[in-house]
């Protein structure tokens, strides 16, 4: 059978869209609703249901769910028993891992890694949706949140801090706010794509409520070059802001949101001396940068 028409069979049951299963399999709605019709006719069965909430599995959908997930733990535990015998690292590794975190963090700190272990070929995965350790759209993962649906396991390794920032020439001759009540007048950047960033954006629009939002945008990168522009007062990552001598910190002792930042992979890959490598170097950057990633 075609692990690719499963992956998308699995895509579709996990958001019960063929339009949100495109996006997440970054393909068309058109490709993933033809490969769902063509699995559907290998099998001779129907899997989903059309309901208000959307598609839903019908009772041989969810048995078939079973055996894919069966199938998929079964791949990654020949692959963890193969590769376990080897001494030296080596294979390729996928980490997902925000942009931002990649860009203006690991990437600075990567040459050291490949030099030391030129056995290991490491896929960077930044797109925005959660990668799936089970479907091997990942190996390992850098996420706020802990384990979640795929029961992976690892450990919380940091702290990651926001705070608003504003240039020096929007800063020259205002006051900027100290307290909540002190927006009134402020020009402010907000969160356009609120549903990958919902708690940053209910936590920026509830601190910044009395001030005129001027534009959104979707992108941490975005929204650097909008504060530096002048353009008004941004909510930035402490260890992205920081960099830029002509950026200010807006109350630096006050308005401040932390996260989690949790570093996981499934168990049975945690132990891949590739794997372990890469999990081993995260762990250890982290561990060194923990003021500046907590800003």
């Amino acid at each position: 059978m075609d692990w690719d028409l499963c992956k998308t069979f699995v895509a579709v049951a996990e958001t019960r869209s063929l339009a949100a299963a495109a996006r997440q399999l970054r393909s068309s709605h058109p490709t993933v609703g033809r490969k769902i019709t063509e699995l559907e006719n290998q099998l001779g069965i129907p899997l989903f249901a059309r309901s208000n909430d959307g598609l839903s599995l019908t009772s041989q959908g969810r048995k078939f769910r079973e055996h894919v997930d069966a199938m998929a733990a079964a791949a990654l535990r020949a692959e963890a028993a193969v590769s376990a015998t080897g001494a030296q690292a080596r294979g390729v590794v996928k980490l997902s891992i925000g942009a931002t975190l990649a860009s203006h963090w690991l990437m600075p700190r990567l040459r050291s890694f490949l030099h030391a272990h030129d056995h290991i070929q490491l896929e960077i995965i930044t797109h925005p949706f959660p990668a799936s350790v089970r479907r091997r759209e990942a190996d390992v993962v850098l996420r706020p949140v802990d384990s979640g649906e795929e029961n992976l396991i690892g450990r919380k390794i940091g702290r990651l801090g926001t705070g608003f920032y504003a240039s020096r020439d929007y800063a020259a001759g205002r006051r900027l706010p100290e307290r909540r009540d002190e927006w009134k007048g402020h020009s402010v950047i907000g969160f356009a794509d609120r549903a990958s960033n919902e708690r940053l954006a209910r936590w920026s629009d509830v601190i910044t409520r009395q001030g005129s939002v001027v534009m959104r945008c979707s992108s941490q990168g975005d929204m650097l070059a909008a504060a530096r522009a002048g353009l008004g007062i941004s909510a930035l990552s402490c260890f992205v802001a920081s960099v830029y001598p002509d950026l200010v910190r807006v109350a630096p002792q006050k308005l401040l949101s932390v996260a989690d930042i949790w570093l996981l992979a499934h168990p049975d890959l945690v132990e891949l001396p590739a794997v372990r490598a890469v999990i081993d170097f995260v762990t250890a950057c982290a561990r060194e940068d923990r003021v500046r990633l907590r800003g």
